[in-house]
Parts: structure tokens; sequence; C-alpha cells
């Protein structure tokens, strides 16, 4: 039976969620006289739900930081009177305790048990033990005990950081109806597209230091985001042709023969080049993404690649999976999928050679080139420099090493970063430029498009749709593997797999 203070609480709180404005004004922030948000005006509140874009590095996470007080302003105000912010970052760690001891600690009294059990009811967070170790939990697991933690704070404005990395199918899918139930204002830095359309009314674009804001979902921004473009490249091209008329006139005045005339046109007509340089200035709009990527193969496609006979796999007493049969061919495109902890990444393992199955035989083709790309490029050295890495990994001389790490967009001031300074992006997008070095026949991919921009998930996606080997590939992006043309799907699931 809930308290009878339980319905003033949740009426009191939903008043203050669709009553609150933050409103921010001229923000700035620059790390070390390097601009990375300028000038940028908000309005946030009345519940919306928005999902903020923009390619790696652009500032979304800074974004976050400044408005939540993380991280301090360079210059700019904000009115963030009355509001309480729920900041999820994108990657999170908690201490080594039981789930219940943990949950409880961030109550201010055991009269307050209620609210842990409402919000798990709310989370569906049933299917776990109060006295396991909160390392033990699965990714979405952990994704709800950081929601409780959260919620708790009764926050009127929510943050949260690539969501969908930490959840599964059938956990991104809940979290889509979770999150539009919630009177909470809630802004998402997201990649995931399907996601977006089903969860947002707005979105906001981190562009050229500056925020600009869409109505609509997903698929109605990029629409929105070609005619803006189509825009600005009109005015650039109207720009240029209005500089060169000035610059033909300018050219015309200096032929005039009277010396005083001559010298009271050019004046004139170098200070409207000026004025129109420094008040009407347009720039050519350029999308900086990373080119696409070449994989070459002549992989026939009647060719075995892996074949599992009645493969089991298990950890001491825990059954993992068992008696798994399925063959994958040469150009075959495979999308295997299932909850997390279902024994997905175990799979790969085993055809990699990284763990060996307790029962059956695992076959692989004859002299193939084998190319494994791990969602949690754990084999990266994080004390050496992004260039030493590179040459390491791949044994690429150092001259050609420049040009081809610039296709990924890191400039030389970035090679010089050592690993461990990159961001979650970053690093995904460099041990892909490790990956996608050398060609292979059969492309292993796990969890792939974690941590990349939209843009550069369009480039793997084409990339991968014109692949002509074998593609195995497990991701919970279900537009991205809808993009890349599968043709067959495979669902682990309780120990079993069904092919469709």
């Amino acid at each position: 039976m809930k308290p009878p203070y339980l319905n003033d609480w949740a009426a009191s709180l939903i008043y203050s969620i669709i009553n609150n404005v933050i409103t921010a004004k001229k923000l700035s922030k620059d790390y070390a006289g390097k601009d990375v948000l300028l000038n940028v005006d908000l309005k946030i509140g009345n519940g919306r739900k928005i999902g903020l874009v923009g390619r790696n590095g652009c500032g979304k996470t800074t974004l976050f930081k400044v408005l939540t007080g993380i991280e301090e302003l360079s210059s700019g105000s904000m009115d963030i009177q009355g509001e309480v912010f729920g900041y999820i970052p994108q990657e999170f760690t908690f201490p080594d305790e039981m789930v219940g001891v943990y949950l409880e600690s961030l109550l201010e009294s055991e009269f307050e048990l209620y609210r842990i059990e409402m919000l798990a009811d709310q989370l569906k967070f049933k299917n776990y033990d109060p006295y396991q170790l909160l390392s033990t939990l699965s990714e979405g697991q952990k994704m709800k005990v950081k929601l409780i933690e959260t919620l708790l704070k009764d926050p009127t404005v929510l943050f949260i950081d690539e969501p969908t990395n930490h959840l599964d199918i059938d956990g991104i899918i809940w979290f889509e109806n979770y999150i539009k139930s919630l009177p909470q204002t809630v802004i998402m830095i997201s990649h995931d597209r399907y996601f977006l359309n089903n969860t947002v009314d707005e979105i906001w674009e981190i562009e050229k230091h500056n925020v600009i804001r869409f109505v609509g979902d997903y698929d109605n921004y990029k629409l929105e985001k070609m005619k803006l473009i189509e825009k600005w490249d009109q005015q650039y091209t109207l720009f240029v042709k209005r500089k060169e008329q000035l610059e033909k006139l300018l050219e015309n005045v200096h032929k005039i023969k009277d010396g005083k005339k001559r010298g009271r046109a050019v004046s004139s007509v170098k200070k409207r080049i000026e004025r129109e340089v420094t008040t009407n200035s347009k720039e050519k709009y350029v999308s900086k993404k990373i080119k696409d990527l070449e994989f070459d193969t002549a992989v026939h496609p009647g060719k075995l690649m892996i074949r599992f006979e009645n493969v089991s796999k298990s950890y001491g007493d825990n059954l993992v999976f068992e008696n798994l049969n399925f063959e994958i061919r040469g150009k075959e495109k495979v999308w295997l999928f299932g909850p997390n902890g279902a024994g997905k990444t175990t799979i790969i393992k085993l055809i990699t050679g990284e763990e060996k199955a307790t029962e059956g035989i695992i076959k692989l083709g004859d002299n193939m080139k084998i190319g494994y790309y791990s969602q949690v490029q754990s084999d990266l050295d994080p004390e050496k420099s992004v260039l030493e890495e590179f040459m390491n990994k791949t044994g690429c001389y150092i001259g050609s090493t420049y040009g081809y790490l610039k296709k990924f967009l890191f400039e030389r001031e970035d090679i010089s970063k050592r690993v461990k300074y990159l961001s979650p992006g970053e690093r995904a997008r460099f041990a892909f430029s490790i990956f996608a070095y050398k060609d292979y026949d059969l492309l292993i991919l796990d969890e792939p498009d974690n941590h990349l921009d939209i843009e550069t998930k369009e480039v793997l996606e084409r990339s991968l749709n014109e692949f002509s080997g074998t593609i195995l590939i497990v991701s919970h992006d279900r537009y991205f593997v809808e993009e890349i043309g599968i043709d067959k799907v495979f669902n682990l699931s309780e120990g079993t797999l069904t092919a469709n």
C-alpha cells in the first residue's frame, strides 16, 4: 500500500517539471583558447524529449557538463532556479557492494524504502538478488540501478549520455516506452536513429560550435537539415558572386584617370568590400566525415567460412549454451542478436580462438583472412600515442600513417595524444582505423556501432553493404543492421540458437 503522502509528493514533482524552464544565453566554453561552444542560446523544459546529435568531439558531452554545473562556463549565463538535474554519463562505475546495500545507502531514511520499490517496479527491475554484487549485474541491470539512483533525487530534467550502449534490443524497446512515459524533460545524446525516432520530439544538433534546433524526430531532422544545407550553399554562392562583383568594380575604378576621383572611388569600394565581408560573410558548408572504406576480397559464395557442430560452452556449472549447430558461407551477411548475457561474444571468441568449446566441433574455412573488431578495444595500449599504437598494430610506415589517420579525422595534433586520453567515440574511431587497414575475407564485428557518431556509422554502413566477403555482426542498432543489407539472422536466447 502506498503511503498517503505519495500522491502529494508526485503531484508536487510533476507541477515543478511542467512549470520550470532553463534559459541559457550566450553560453560559451573553450579549452586552452579553443572554442567548443560559442554563444549558445537555449530554453529547456516543459517535459520535452530532446535528442542531442553531432559529430564525435563537437561538444555534446561538454554541453551536458556545462548545463549540469559539472564544468564552469567560459562566458554566458544560465537561469536554472528551481531545477534539479539528473545526469547519467556515458560510462559509469559502482562501488564493490551488494545491490540492496547500495540502493538503501542512497536514501535519507529507511522510511523511504517504498521509493526504491516503486522505481524498481516502474523500471521492471525485478530479476536480481539484493545480495548479489553490483559488478555481477548485466549492463541492462546496471543501467536500471543508475536510473534508480538518479530518479531518487527527484530530477526535473534528465540528461542521459548514450543510453542504448548499455542495453540489448529488448532493453532498448523497453527504454523507449519508459522515456515516453516520463513527465520529466529528457535530453539524450544518442546515435541510435531508431531510438531517436521512437522517443524524441526535437533534435538539437551541435554545428559550428552552436546548437541548431529541429522540431520533430530524427527522420524529419534529416530532411530539414538537407534543406538548411541547400540554403547555406545558396547564401555562400550569392556572397561569393557579390564579392566578385565588388572586386571587379575595384579593378575598374583603378583605371580612372583623374587622381582625386580615383582615390575617392577606390576608398569607397574598399569600404563596401570590407563591409560585405564583415557583415555578410558566408562559408561553404563542408561535412567533416571519414571517407568511405574499401575492404577487398575474392571469397567464393559457396565457400565454408564457419561451421558449429553440437557446440556447447560452460564456465564451471554455468551453461551458456549447448548443441549449437549452424553454418556461414561465403558472401553471407549474418546478424547475431539476443539479450545481454546470452553468449553472443562467447560465440565470437570461440570462432577467433580466444576460448575453447566445452563440447562439439568448430570448423573454419581454409586460407581465410579474418578481421575481428571488438567492442571493448581492450588490446589498445593506453600509454602509447595514437601514432605509435597505429604503427605498432599495422606495421604502417610513419610517412603513410599521417595521411591514413587523416581519413579517420585524426589531425597531426590528435595523433600525438596518448590513447587513454581519447574520448569513447575517438577511441572507437581509432580502433576502426586499425581494423580497416587490412583486407579480409570474413569480418567479425562485435558492436562496431557503439560510440560512433551517425555520420561515421553511415560511412561504415555503405562500406559494409558493398563488401563482397562474409560478415558476422553483433549489434543492437536496428537501423545500422538494416542499412548493411543483412541476409541471415541468428537469434541466441536461453542457450539455444534459431536462424531466420
